[in-house]
């Protein structure tokens, strides 16, 4: 179709309201037209007045893609008369519609920085009159903005970054002319409307300008400070003219304390710290005032409030070195009361009133300002000691802290609340630790403190909430008075008969959290408190499955000697979930409730296998055929299910198992004696397609577990391994084998009989279509990697296997999946190091291959390990066996040049002398694979035609700043 006016508006019609495969199709039909060079003529019909938004719009969307994407249609002695159309189509819009006057100020924004002018002034001067202000503040907001997200080249960027950073100080000047009518006295109505709109745009404007990339074009921190105070002054203004600040006097009040936050925290600005503390005192004494009348539940200006709270954090974590070098009184105490006040300030944001996020939404915000500043704090020389002032600041944010944790009460939370508190909670539990790098165990005494002078459950739980966060501080082998009593009371609270449901989870956590601690106290003592902790976490499991399961199997993997004396208990809980049913008691106290829950189970059978594996075999050894028999049971059940039409594969059985080997992990005999035990139960499995991983899963585990071990049943696990490769090769099973393979195959003889048919029935079941299934080709070509460098000898038992594979190799390098084509290079590395005979007949086609990836067949992020193959296909030591062709022998520098030497290959981008410049650096390297990487990334940028785009020096610069 014809890109006429009139088909054009058609298409425009049909887009916004056709059906929806004509509506794509026009999408496809309308994106083409404003790449063809006739849309900067059909622009301007399109911008007519008469037309209509939707028309209007998709003309001033067109003319900006033009003007980005295909800038070089434009002739230099056309550039005058572009530039009078784009003013004038600004000046036909400027009553709107809106969108479309947004977008030509973009355009002519973007029309400006094409030519990287160094005369702002001059393309901006028909817009200077008092009629046309907000024409001008708006193009004047889009230019940083477009100079910040445009794509251009480096010289182009260059010029465009000096005429900015030129005209940048001109710039806030204006605006600060601008703002000067908020210093107008105002009736008690406050200010019209239209001035604060024109507020709003200069703001916005001023924003815009200190946002720009470079830090230094917009000044001087002091010289800033004018047009600072003047956006203080207008928030100050605007609440103090309303109860409440809303719609666009709201707006205005962001914008200007985001351009303050901007001017203040830009990187020069941490080289004047005299002029950092000034802009906080004049922050400082608007935020005062506006906390004294709204730090209150629900108040009706908390979107204000949350926007100078991140206005102080943003200032506070950019001059955190200021601030507590002030506060300390260092060098005078100039500033000392301005610092001390921001900590006050946001001490009180963080203790906002009521509860997160029911009735404020501020908290939150401070919680980066604790980390920065308990940073800064302790950046001391060692022969110093801290300022007692923070000590008293982070004790005051930790007894803040148990007091925020606390959860509503009383209170059905949404299910976006409830997201909102886990992370809050989370949060907490992080700046928890800030608090000690402070306090260090004084936390404990503290939080020890506000337990005891909770008097709910919900503030219990915010204490033991607090307490779970500090388990990764706890000394090893020492036992502090208040840690100590804390996990005291979450024995006593998780078994008490009627807690709170969150009470009880939370004190559970405690003990699963300290269960490591707890090991490492002293025998005596700590084989009683382990006592008392699994006692307890056992008694919850009726009333807690999940937390008091998991509590469980963490106390009895990190506390061997409780766990151990305890372990008939745990083996009778867990074998009474196998079976899904509890109703006897214990000494763990009396469970009567049905676990069913498959993850409570594993959890269960990994506490059960950590006690057995603690205690004597003696004694472990009939416990375990408990959970033996049971499995077994559930296992054939396993096999029945799926054997059936419809039936699922289950998996809940084969995962328990495997749960319980790794738990046995210590004593190798008795995870001997559980797979003999459930042996017999795992034939079924190997015959059934949806059954075959979750019996390599329990093979897995076994053999990881058993290691060298595993040679008095290698019989029976090769024969299921070989039975369920024929039925269906996986991932898992491969797993197997290269355990198996690594551990005995020196000793077992079969082993190369194991390896050779694996290997051949996985990459017959891939060979069709690697992608399809790419867990299964990663897995076999890591198990080829692993095989070649570990036990390069083992090569032989699939050598004539090796050209069918190297061909695999060499097809699944240009795979789009990252982790199969990263085995897949791997792998081929390895052989070139190890075995260059067996890869030297393709070697041709890989490098041909590995150049059409490099140059764009395949994503940017998988460069890195193409670059690692190129450097081992250098280093190989290749031969010319008789009869060889000559392109065989002439190594990686000939078989470059050959692929090379096509044109366009591997695209018209890249030039000759690219492609000279690139063999040259690629044969010469190797030795470092960081040099050879950068040569690769700059040639693959230079096949995708992105060498000098931003991106490209972007990523360029990346890798030589990681190197």
């Amino acid at each position: 179709m014809e890109y006429t006016p009139q088909n054009l508006e058609f298409a425009v019609s049909v887009f916004y309201n056709g059906e929806q495969f004509d509506r794509a199709k026009a999408h496809t039909w309308l994106t083409a037209a404003q790449r063809v060079p006739e849309a900067w003529k059909f622009v301007w019909e399109l911008l007519q007045p008469s037309k209509g938004t939707e028309i209007q719009f998709y003309a001033a969307t067109t003319l900006h893609t033009k003007i980005l994407r295909c800038w070089n249609e434009v002739p230099p002695e056309n550039y005058e008369e572009l530039k009078e159309k784009l003013l004038q189509a600004v000046f036909t819009y400027s009553k709107g519609p809106k969108i479309v006057t947004n977008r030509l100020c973009i355009s002519l924004a973007a029309f400006i920085l094409q030519q990287g002018t160094v005369d702002l002034a001059t393309i901006l001067r028909p817009l200077s009159t008092m009629e046309n202000t907000s024409l001008l503040l708006e193009v004047l907001t889009v230019i940083p903005e477009e100079y910040n997200s445009m794509t251009m080249g480096s010289a182009l960027r260059a010029k465009n970054c000096a005429a900015l950073q030129q005209a940048c100080p001109a710039v806030l000047d204006d605006m600060l002319r601008y703002l000067q009518t908020v210093y107008i006295e105002y009736s008690d109505e406050g200010p019209p409307e239209a001035s604060v709109q024109g507020w709003l745009r200069a703001a916005n404007c001023a924003y815009s300008w200190l946002t720009l990339s470079d830090e230094d074009a917009a000044g001087a921190l002091p010289d800033r400070l004018p047009l600072c105070r003047a956006l203080l002054h207008l928030v100050r203004l605007l609440y103090s003219c309303s109860e409440a600040v809303s719609d666009s006097a709201l707006e205005a009040c962001e914008m200007a304390l985001s351009a303050v936050r901007a001017a203040g925290a830009a990187p020069d600005a941490a080289r004047q710290p005299r002029a950092a503390l000034q802009l906080l005192a004049d922050l400082l004494a608007l935020v005062a005032p506006v906390l004294a009348r709204d730090n209150v539940p629900n108040s009706i200006n908390e979107e204000l409030l949350s926007a100078l709270i991140t206005c102080c954090v943003a200032l506070g974590e950019c001059h955190t070195q200021v601030i507590v070098q002030a506060a300390e009184g260092a060098g005078g105490n100039a500033g000392e009361e301005t610092a001390r006040q921001l900590v006050e300030v946001l001490l009180a944001a963080q203790a906002a009133p009521g509860h997160y996020p029911l009735h404020e939404t501020r908290s939150n915000l401070v919680f980066g300002f604790w980390y920065t500043l308990q940073d800064q704090v302790l950046n001391v020389p060692s022969e110093k000691e801290l300022h007692p002032m923070w000590r008293e600041v982070f004790s005051q944010l930790l007894t803040t802290l148990v007091c925020k944790s606390e959860v509503p009460a009383d209170v059905t939370l949404s299910r976006d609340d409830i997201e909102l508190l886990r992370c809050y909670r989370q949060d907490i539990s992080d700046t928890v630790m800030y608090c000690f790098g402070i306090l260090g165990e004084w936390c404990w005494t503290t939080v020890e403190a506000a337990y005891s002078a909770a008097s709910t459950d919900a503030r219990r739980e915010a204490a033991l909430h607090v307490f779970v966060a500090l388990a990764d501080a706890a000394p090893p082998q020492r036992a502090p008075d208040a840690l100590a009593a804390l996990l005291q009371r979450a024995v006593g609270v998780a078994g008490a008969p009627s807690p709170s449901s969150a009470l009880l989870a939370t004190a559970l956590d405690c003990l699963g959290a300290y269960a490591s601690w707890v090991g490492s106290v002293g025998e005596a003592r700590g084989a009683a408190l382990g006592g008392e902790c699994v006692r307890a976490a056992g008694a919850a499991l009726a009333r807690s499955p999940a937390a008091a399961a998991l509590a469980l199997r963490r106390l009895c993997t990190d506390c061997r000697a409780p766990a151990a004396a305890l372990a008939a208990h745990v083996v009778h809980a867990a074998h009474a979930a196998q079976s899904k049913t509890y109703g006897s008691k214990n000494e763990g106290g009396e469970v009567g409730n049905c676990i069913s829950d498959a993850w409570v189970r594993r959890q269960l059978l990994g506490a059960a296998g950590a006690a057995l594996a603690a205690a004597d075999y003696a004694d472990a050894a009939p416990l375990l055929q408990t959970l033996a028999a049971t499995l077994y049971e559930d296992l054939q059940q396993q096999a029945r299910s799926a054997a059936r039409p419809g039936g699922g594969s289950g998996g809940g059985a084969a995962e328990l198992a495997g749960a319980l080997l790794a738990a046995l992990d210590p004593q190798p005999a008795l995870a001997a004696d559980l797979l003999r035990a459930l042996a017999p139960a795992l034939p079924p499995f190997a015959l059934h397609p949806a059954l075959v991983e979750p019996m390599f899963h329990i093979l897995k585990q076994a053999v990881a577990t058993l290691m060298t071990d595993c040679i008095r049943m290698v019989g029976e696990i090769a024969q299921l391994t070989i039975t369920g490769f024929n039925t269906r090769p996986c991932a898992s099973g491969l797993d197997v084998v290269k355990l198996l393979v690594l551990f005995v195959g020196s000793e077992w003889p079969e082993s190369p009989q194991l390896l050779h048919g694996c290997i051949a029935r996985s990459a017959a079941a891939v060979a069709s279509d690697p992608s399809a299934c790419p867990d299964l080709t990663e897995a076999l070509f890591a198990l080829l990697h692993t095989i070649t460098k570990k036990k390069p000898q083992y090569i032989d038992w699939i050598d004539d296997l090796l050209p069918e594979l190297v061909d695999l190799g060499c097809e699944c390098v240009r795979l789009w999946e990252v982790s199969a084509a990263r085995a897949a290079c791997g792998w081929l590395a390895a052989l070139a190091a190890q075995r260059p005979p067996a890869l030297q007949p393709r070697a041709p086609a890989l490098t041909a291959a590995v150049l059409r990836c490099i140059g764009g067949a395949t994503p940017r992020n998988q460069i890195e390990p193409l670059a690692e193959l190129l450097l081992a296909l250098n280093r190989a030591e290749w031969r010319c066996p008789p009869g060889a062709a000559a392109e065989q022998a002439a190594g990686l520098a000939g078989w470059l040049r050959q692929a090379l030497a096509v044109a366009g290959f591997p695209t018209e981008h890249a030039t000759d002398p690219h492609k000279h410049k690139f063999i040259a650096a690629v044969v010469k390297e190797k030795s470092s694979k960081r040099r050879l990487l950068e040569t690769v990334q700059e040639f693959s940028l230079v096949c995708r035609g992105l060498i000098g785009t931003e991106y490209a020096r972007q990523t360029l610069a990346s890798r030589q700043l990681v190197a």
